[in-house]
């Protein structure tokens, strides 16, 4: 059956001691929440560990700053459908100053009216990416003149790990 569930949420008493240390480790800074998708991961406990790092890294300590990591999360799961990861960063891109009309466009697949140039050569260079397998020289060069290339490969591991997680959240299909 197509639609039948694959997610399934863990209790800590259940997990290995192993399992229980990542567990806790995830849970402690969330005031003792696990977010769904280490429900997923934690059946491989260092893989749940070092996507928590990775993606704590991609959200909070690149140069792009919370606006930009948020709207990159955005479109890309728009571009997964990932409804669970979407509906999560709907709510802290909103925190982090995106307006509710940009968010509204990303979730219906339509090209936003942003009102910094910016944040359209974010959104451009992310869709470019995920449309054509490929970004164009110029658009390139601009996203490299305008945040360097260490933001430029910023935006790219931050593009690549919410991809995992977004697939991740379809193959499991852990609900919105």
């Amino acid at each position: 059956m197509k639609d039948a569930p694959r997610y399934r949420e863990l209790k800590r008493e259940e997990l290995t001691p192993e399992q229980q240390a990542v567990y806790d480790a995830i849970a402690i800074p969330r005031g003792g929440v696990v977010p769904a998708p280490y429900h997923v991961l934690l059946e491989s406990p260092e893989l749940a560990q070092l996507t928590q790092a990775l993606g704590a890294f991609c959200r909070y300590r690149t140069q792009l700053g919370p606006k930009f990591s948020e709207l990159l999360v955005l479109v890309t799961a728009a571009y997964w459908e990932a409804e669970f990861e979407f509906a999560v960063h709907a709510r802290e891109a909103a925190k982090a100053g995106i307006p509710g009309n940009v968010i509204e466009s990303l979730r219906d697949h339509r090209v936003p009216d942003f009102a910094d140039a910016d944040s359209k050569l974010m959104y451009d260079f992310a869709t470019a990416f995920f449309e054509a397998r490929e970004v164009p020289d110029e658009l390139f060069e601009q996203a490299v003149a305008r945040f360097g290339r260490r933001g430029v490969v910023e935006v790219t591991g931050l593009l690549g790990c919410y991809s995992s997680l977004a697939i991740l959240l379809r193959i499991f299909r852990v609900p919105a």
